[in-house]
């Protein structure tokens, strides 16, 4: 089943998925806040968001301040609400910053098998578990921020709409049997899945037997889903 997937011939999606990657990493916050501005002070912006991201996987939305963020980026604080005025400001910029990251990641992972949307699929979602072992701690603080307020929520439902939507593209070009509904079912229970091993990847202990294969048998979960969805 697996292998009639990876076979197939290119299909249209491939235009879409380009773009909507192409769209986000176009407005990466490091290099849209640095336009304009002089070499230094683009410099200055990404050690800022850098440092916010290491003060928020730390310490949370709600024990990070602008004067920590300023400290681990070894600047004065002035300059730091030069770029960002408020604390909000600093957290979007920062949540988008990580977002790009994987877009970039997506953007590698799709370009190696562009033709085979269904093991894109799969590698994207191995590289989510994956990287869910270091940086589990960031996303518990990500959902801890989105339910701090409203306008926070709006933000990570960005954050997550964005991939949701590369996941629904790859869904789409692997199973073009399927229709609309059905491909927002199987991107919702992929999605659904794969934060639900970040969950687990933090919380239960580093020898757990059923954790340690989580790479392994998230590809095997989604593949079912993408070519059972129909059912």
């Amino acid at each position: 089943m697996l292998q009639s997937q990876l076979n197939a011939e290119k299909r249209p999606d491939s235009g879409l998925i380009i773009a909507h990657l192409e769209e986000l990493r176009s407005n990466r916050p490091s290099i849209v806040l640095a336009n304009g501005k002089t070499a230094k002070a683009g410099e200055t912006i990404r050690k800022i968001i850098a440092a916010s991201r290491e003060v928020f996987t730390e310490l949370g939305h709600a024990g990070l301040t602008q004067r920590d963020v300023a400290d681990a980026a070894g600047i004065a604080v002035g300059n730091l609400t030069y770029h960002f005025p408020t604390k909000r400001s600093l957290l979007e910029a920062m949540l988008y910053e990580t977002l790009s990251d994987y877009v970039e990641e997506h953007l590698h992972l799709y370009a190696a098998n562009r033709d085979k949307p269904l093991l894109v699929l799969l590698d994207v979602m191995e590289a989510y578990v994956r990287n869910a072992r270091h940086s589990h701690r960031f996303f518990f603080h990500m959902w801890g921020y989105a339910a701090c307020d409203e306008e926070a929520n709006a933000t990570v439902r960005y954050f997550y709409r964005a991939n949701g939507r590369f996941i629904y593209f790859l869904v789409r070009a692997a199973n073009p049997k399927l229709d609309h509904i059905q491909v927002r079912r199987a991107t919702l229970q992929i999605s659904s899945l794969e934060e639900g091993y970040k969950l687990f990847i933090g919380v239960v202990a580093d020898d757990n037997t059923a954790i340690a294969a989580a790479e392994h048998d998230i590809r095997i979960l989604i593949e079912k889903i993408v070519m059972n969805a129909e059912l």
